[in-house]
């Protein structure tokens, strides 16, 4: 993961930031993710892996850099990694901006869908570059879908996020996956 990152000129701490509180809103939103398995584990792996490296499609254009940086991922000479750890790398990566329709086929799968709600929603938080605090955002898992909580003061401080996260809600609302709900509290 460093290789590509310095491979591609990522902003490392931008990267840090995502790969930090994308994988502290999985723990705490994706069901069943508090019990340790193989598989849970490996889920966990290749979402940070896919939030360290989200962004080095910009070395190609700014433009659908997350469409480049799965391109990249999925193409890529990456010793270490099997063929299918980065295709699943790449389809999260795709995932982390944009539309979901792309990933009509596999948002079927919680396996997939809670670590590409992640992963969106700590890239869109962390849009600003800047640090996140974990305290401010909580992701739980709800009977009709997944509710963030947002610090109120935060998103009093954040208006520009709080619209993107707006816009985000809807996004799920169209792919018709999951119902996702924002809320800002004390």
């Amino acid at each position: 993961v460093q290789e590509l990152q310095r491979r591609f000129g990522s902003d490392l701490a931008q990267a840090a930031r995502v790969q930090r509180l994308a994988l502290a809103l999985y723990r705490r939103g994706a069901p069943g993710v508090r019990q340790r398995t193989a598989a849970g584990d490996e889920t966990l792996r290749e979402l940070g892996w896919a939030a360290a490296l989200h962004e080095i499609g910009m070395s190609v254009s700014h433009h659908d850099h997350h469409r480049h940086s799965a391109y990249l991922l999925a193409h890529v000479d990456a010793p270490g990694f099997s063929q299918s750890q980065q295709r699943r790398v790449a389809e999260l990566v795709l995932g982390h901006r944009g539309s979901l329709r792309k990933l009509d086929s596999t948002l079927d799968q919680e396996a997939t869908l809670w670590p590409v709600l992640s992963l969106r929603l700590a890239a869109l938080l962390c849009h600003a570059r800047n640090d996140v605090p974990e305290r401010v955002v909580a992701l739980r898992r709800t009977d009709d879908g997944a509710l963030l909580r947002i610090d109120r003061a935060w998103a009093d401080g954040h208006p520009r996020t709080m619209h993107l996260l707006g816009e985000e809600v809807r996004a799920w609302e169209r792919a018709g996956r999951l119902k996702l709900a924002v809320r800002t509290g004390g």
